[in-house]
């Protein structure tokens, strides 16, 4: 039609200008960037290579590529993964990276480290790659945070020493809410050996010539925001008028209670009896106490209450293993704001726990649920802290009940009880002390395992050993006496 009505003219006004607008927006996003927010992040647990760049052994240069890049190259291989290096999102823990064998040029490569002629730079990607791609569009570039490895020792002529122990802080992107075990975005790093003067045997620093392994240990710490906090990302209370913390009034209180209940003990367990005894108040004292008063019970050839004074041990040792489970072994079971903060009232078993682990890198006492590695087969080890609390706590506190409180004695039933925690205490320690022997040579030494078997496992195996027998020794007296007694009334049946 060379002439078009009014009535299609108008459509074509309507629809002229909702092209143009369609067209423009569609460009405008094919022109836009993607935002920030749009972008993926890391889960919490999620897998950060490290790469390190590519330098030459004889000058410590950096290597380019052909396109006149740095060259990038995956951190060496550690022995216990097969992999590359790599840290795990918001995951912090104790972690070993042994390089099985330091050939020549590597050996010089360390030597720039040490020096700092060429520092050991390194590089995370801040982000994991965009899973979606725009089609005609440019692929995002990742964006890689830097890592320098403040790598610290001394040079000698034939060899040298290298402190292996380095702490790793990792800083995430503040966010405006934080949540347990959240995603986030990579910040900032940084990575230094720790005690590099130090050359004692036991201590991190290790002596290397070219052939050695060389093991690494990282103390891995994550923060949620690029600030230092003072304690634990969090301005914490201070306390009352800056000088009596929340703590001093907890421990205070504490020790009222500690000395009330060990007053009363004594005085209604020993001095009230030792007042009472000889008078003829028969049952009206409140204990029961009078002259010539016996439990009649006690007239058979072995009473019910068994009072040796082996109990005074066994009380020394239910004492000792109380604070232990409640306040060292199930210390990170607890909310951190009952450890974390120097105010908190559980803060003193928490830097006594984090010495320990510091002192002897126990894995053991450092495994929790969120660290344990997939296919390392500790599985084992939760099935013991959930056996230790939920038997052996109840257990320990009803021994240190019966006889520091009720001062009685066991019972067959008591007896029987603590027999079966002996027995339980022991096996679990004996698979510990049987699993140090198969911990990482690289990491511990032959003297580092003894002090373990002997300071610290063995006494939580031989006590309740002996406890074990003891128990089996008055449960088979009571069958002897049982035994007898049957025998004595069938002898006087058949007279």
């Amino acid at each position: 039609m060379l002439f078009s009505t009014p009535k299609s003219r108008s459509r074509r006004q309507w629809l002229l200008p909702l092209v143009a607008i369609t067209t423009s927006l569609a460009t405008h996003v094919a022109a836009a960037e993607i935002a920030p927010h749009e972008l993926p992040s890391y889960h919490y647990g999620a897998p950060i290579r490290v790469e390190c760049m590519n330098r030459s052994s004889e000058t410590g240069e950096h290597i380019e590529t052909p396109a006149h890049e740095i060259q990038w190259i995956p951190f060496p291989m550690c022995e216990e993964t097969k992999a590359p290096l790599e840290f795990n999102y918001g995951i912090e823990t104790e972690q070993n990276c042994t390089i099985p064998m330091i050939d020549d040029p590597f050996f010089h490569l360390l030597e720039f480290y040490i020096h700092s002629d060429a520092p050991l730079t390194c590089r995370l990607p801040a982000r994991p790659p965009p899973q979606v791609e725009i089609v005609g569009e440019k692929p995002h570039v990742t964006e890689y945070v830097p890592l320098v490895f403040a790598l610290a020792g001394t040079l000698q002529l034939s060899h040298m020493h290298i402190s292996t122990h380095m702490n790793v802080l990792l800083h995430s992107t503040p966010k405006h809410h934080l949540h347990k075990k959240d995603s986030g975005v990579l910040d900032s790093a940084t990575a230094y050996s720790t005690s590099p003067l130090t050359h004692m045997e036991g201590s991190s620093t290790r002596r290397l010539v070219i052939g050695d392994p060389l093991p690494l240990q990282f103390s891995v710490r994550w923060f949620p925001t690029p600030e230092l906090p003072r304690v634990e990302g969090k301005v914490e209370w201070q306390g009352m008028g800056g000088h009596i913390y929340a703590s001093t009034v907890f421990y205070a209180l504490l020790s009222f209670g500690a000395g009330v209940c060990v007053s009363s003990v004594w005085f209604f367990g020993s001095v009230l009896p030792q007042r009472l005894k000889g008078r003829s108040l028969g049952g009206a004292t409140p204990l029961g106490y009078g002259a010539g008063v016996k439990d009649p019970r006690s007239t058979n050839k072995m009473a019910v209450y068994n009072e040796s004074r082996l109990n005074y041990v066994w009380l020394a040792w239910f004492a000792l293993s109380i604070p232990i489970i409640l306040f060292i072994d199930a210390l990170h079971f607890y909310p951190s704001s009952w450890y974390s903060s120097p105010s908190a009232p559980l803060h003193i078993f928490h830097l006594a726990r984090q010495d320990y682990i510091a002192q002897y890198n126990d894995p053991i006492v450092q495994w929790s649920p969120s660290t344990s590695v997939p296919g390392s087969h500790d599985s084992w080890i939760g099935l013991f802290l959930y056996l230790e609390f939920g038997f052996t706590l109840p257990v320990v506190l009803y021994g240190f009940f019966l006889l520091a409180v009720k001062r009685k004695g066991t019972t067959g039933r008591d007896e029987l009880l603590f027999l079966v925690y002996a027995l339980e205490t022991a096996l679990t320690t004996l698979v510990c002390i049987y699993d140090v022997g198969y911990w990482d040579p690289a990491v511990y030494s032959e003297e580092a395992k003894r002090t373990m078997v002997l300071q610290f496992f063995g006494p939580w195996f031989l006590v309740p050993s002996i406890m074990a027998v003891d128990m089996a020794r008055r449960i088979l007296g009571r069958i002897k006496v049982a035994d007898e007694a049957m025998e004595e009334r069938q002898r006087r049946k058949g007279q």
